[in-house]
């Protein structure tokens, strides 16, 4: 028994390396991409506007891969014909962008690297409860997550080394983990054994022909007419502060490089690499303060993340507009911001979770947090950088404004999280258990 749960779970960490290649790649490219825009655009707007492309071919493009995934059946199983496609096709595409001479090339590279990566995000993601029963995808979801977690690690190291291997080399070598990872993947992961993929070709041979997925789920407009209907408006509320949070938090980190390389003077390898001090506390402290926020409220405890994040921002704002004490501080108030992040989003979308009606809800209250979530991935980068051109001509000063503006919106998330009055509800052993259960089925 022992022996099969330690074979279990080094197929996760294998499983983990589709994940793994997806925040490898946007890593680097987030570190970079803004820098060549920026070489191109003086607006810091329409920076933010390109750099938003990605998670707009997201939204549209993902969803439908992973409804036609749901549908597939082959001898490969119906993730992994995608996610051989995906990875090769992104890598390719990803190792061309810095060889754009032109805005248009540049952006066209970027267009058919979006389409790649979304093509197989979505079956990244499932693969993983297809092998995992529900039971233990709590565990599954935690070694993704850290797999996801080394793939931006490795991918902001690759930007800080790129002054001595050029940036060309450093998405080059990417590519190749991407590639590499890929053939690992295949090697040790055999869909067709998956317990999930092998029940459903079961059952449909017992029912003599393909069932079809995707029945059932609530549509955004009905999960809206849910919240809208409810009387205590907490769930509202919630939705809004999560937007308001993320907005901060995506335009940041797809601008940041930007605001390295004009405010605090630095190279371009080292103003990629800042947002490495915000994502690795992420992985060393999201466990340890689940555990936390379980003893102090969730909701005190995003509080808590959003006066660090705040806190931190303001004191980074002054030390860029001084130009006074240099990298270090803003390197260890990155650090702190990033201990904050990791109070905020380990407990967003369990609030979102517990504010379910019932456990038939929880679906559409899922899609409530994503939609929003990803309509500030895609409006954040151009929201911020909308205000900063507005509060510094971009023609005369550089952008010092950014991270204030970032503070502006978890000043706001901030505010809106005292008028969340639910979202802790103690429940039974059996509700519990029930709600648990349908969480993990997600």
């Amino acid at each position: 028994m022992g022996e099969e749960k330690k074979i279990k779970t080094s197929l996760l960490f294998f499983i983990g390396l589709a994940f793994f290649t997806t925040e490898l790649a946007w890593s680097l490219y987030n570190a970079r991409v803004s820098k060549l825009l920026e070489g191109y655009l003086i607006f810091l707007s329409i920076v933010g506007l390109w750099m938003a492309l990605d998670n707009l071919i997201g939204v549209i493009i993902q969803p439908i891969m992973g409804s036609i995934s749901d549908n597939t059946r082959t001898k490969l199983g119906r993730r992994m014909p995608y996610i051989i496609i995906g990875i090769p096709s992104g890598a390719i595409f990803f190792a061309l962008i810095p060889t754009q001479q032109t805005l248009i090339q540049l952006i066209i590279w970027m267009f058919f690297f979006s389409i790649a990566m979304g093509f197989y995000r979505s079956q990244a993601v499932s693969l993983m409860p297809d092998f995992v029963k529900p039971i233990n995808r709590s565990k599954g979801n935690a070694i993704i997550n850290m797999m996801g977690g080394l793939g931006g690690v490795f991918g902001y190291g690759l930007s800080l080394i790129a002054g001595l291997i050029t940036w060309q080399g450093s998405f080059t070598v990417a590519s190749v983990l991407m590639v590499v990872s890929l053939l690992i993947l295949i090697w040790k992961v055999k869909e067709k054994d998956s317990y999930s993929y092998k029940a459903l070709l079961e059952r449909e041979q017992l029912e003599g022909g393909k069932i079809k997925a995707g029945k059932g789920k609530p549509s955004l407009i009905e999960s809206f007419k849910a919240i809208f209907k409810e009387e205590d408006k907490s769930t509202l509320i919630m939705s809004f502060a999560i937007f308001f949070w993320f907005v901060a938090f995506q335009g940041l980190a797809a601008l940041l490089t930007l605001y390295g390389t004009n405010v605090l003077l630095q190279s371009d390898t080292l103003s990629g690499f800042l947002p490495f001090f915000v994502a690795l506390p992420i992985i060393i402290f999201a466990y340890p303060f689940a555990i936390i926020a379980g003893k102090i409220g969730r909701r005190n405890a995003i509080k808590i993340g959003l006066v660090i994040m705040i806190t931190c921002l303001i004191i980074i704002f002054f030390v860029g507009f001084m130009r006074a004490a240099g990298l270090i501080p803003v390197i260890i108030l990155l650090v702190f911001a990033g201990i904050g992040w990791s109070f905020v989003n380990v407990n967003s979308i369990v609030i979102i979770w517990e504010l379910a009606p019932s456990n038939e809800k929880i679906g559409t209250y899922t899609g409530i947090y994503y939609f929003f979530s990803f309509l500030a991935a895609i409006t954040g980068p151009y929201i911020l950088g909308g205000l900063t051109d507005l509060f510094n001509n971009p023609l005369i000063s550089p952008p010092y404004t950014l991270i204030l503006n970032g503070a502006i919106f978890l000043i706001i998330a901030l505010i809106l999280m005292f008028f969340v009055k639910r979202g802790e509800v103690e429940l039974t052993e059996e509700e519990k258990l029930a709600r648990q259960k349908t969480i993990q089925e997600l």
